[in-house]
């Protein structure tokens, strides 16, 4: 650990990137909660030194892994509004506060934000009676189980490899009264369009980044999962906050995380090269559509509506 990254912000980065901190809003909660009580137990004492460490922390903290545009949008809206609500600021502990306050408000946006994409999502697919989600997405849970309380459903989740967190959305699925079964990441995409097993209506994915174009980056496997919803002529939606929305994908292609080779094979024979990509991409043309806190939103209107609901983004 470098001594001249504080204790917290090291030790929360050092989570991120060991996945004992999973999922993009996950992620940008412990951002910006970290970020918060550096600012109020700091002991630095020039303004300038202050706003240099702040920038450089929040930076380091929300680019721990590559794929994490919640919490960099997190900080552009720092950023934008410690401008805009607080010019005054020109003390320690006032610009201090103002980051604890602003923070405080991130992460409420993101509260508010899942508890209207849970409503709209079961809302929308009420009817369904067997669901279909990979890896461990809150806001897929929350769904499945909102579903589960009008009716009792069917829901179906896969391992999840090479780190298995699909044991956690079994685990918390079964915990809510919903009647789970796991499948093989081999076997997911069967699944889906055979209805000789399960009849699947819906499949929710999470999403980590979401491109300009309504590409959704999620966990490795997500793409052959779309491709057989798309197959089968059967509803494929993200659910996300919009915030997930990357706008450097303008310029750039999104880049997927490479993860280390012992995830795979701790003991692998020397010499063998093992590719362990975290994610794969979701083209838009497989997603039905984003279950937002906007409600439904369709692809290629997505970054139109990000950008106006959230001036501060751009």
């Amino acid at each position: 650990m470098s001594e001249s990254v504080p204790q917290g912000i090291q030790k929360t980065i050092d989570d991120i990137v060991a996945i004992k901190i999973q999922g993009a809003t996950n992620v940008a909660l412990a951002t910006f909660i970290t970020i918060g009580e550096w600012a109020k137990e700091t002991d630095i004492t020039d303004v300038v030194e202050f706003k240099d460490k702040l920038g450089q922390y929040l930076s380091m903290l929300a680019n721990a892994r590559p794929n994490e545009p919640l919490a960099k949008n997190g900080v552009r809206y720092i950023q934008n509004q410690l401008v805009l609500q607080y010019p005054g600021a020109k003390e320690i502990k006032s610009i201090a506060n103002a980051v604890v306050t602003l923070a405080d408000a991130y992460v409420r946006i993101l509260e508010n934000a899942k508890s209207k994409i849970v409503t709209h999502g079961v809302e929308l697919c009420k009817l369904a009676d067997v669901v279909f989600t990979h890896c461990h997405s809150s806001t897929a849970e929350a769904i499945i189980a909102g579903i589960n309380k009008d009716h009792k459903i069917k829901a179906i989740n896969t391992e999840t490899r090479p780190l298995y967190q699909g044991r956690i959305t079994s685990k918390n699925l079964l915990k809510a009264g919903v009647e789970t079964a796991m499948v093989v990441d081999s076997a997911a995409s069967y699944f889906i369009t055979d209805d000789s097993f399960l009849p699947v209506n819906v499949v929710f994915l999470g999403a980590d980044q979401i491109s300009v174009n309504g590409d959704a980056l999620n966990k490795i496997g997500s793409f052959s999962m779309g491709l057989a919803a798309y197959f089968a002529s059967k509803p494929l939606y993200i659910v996300t906050p919009s915030l997930k929305l990357d706008l450097t994908t303008i310029y750039n292609p999104i880049k997927i995380e490479l993860r280390k080779d012992e995830e795979i094979w701790p003991e692998a024979p020397e010499g063998l090269d093992i590719i362990n990509p975290a994610f794969d991409l979701v083209p838009h043309q497989f997603i039905t559509g984003f279950i937002t806190e906007f409600g439904l939103i369709k692809p290629e209107e997505l970054e139109d509506r990000v950008r106006r609901e959230y001036e501060w983004i751009s």
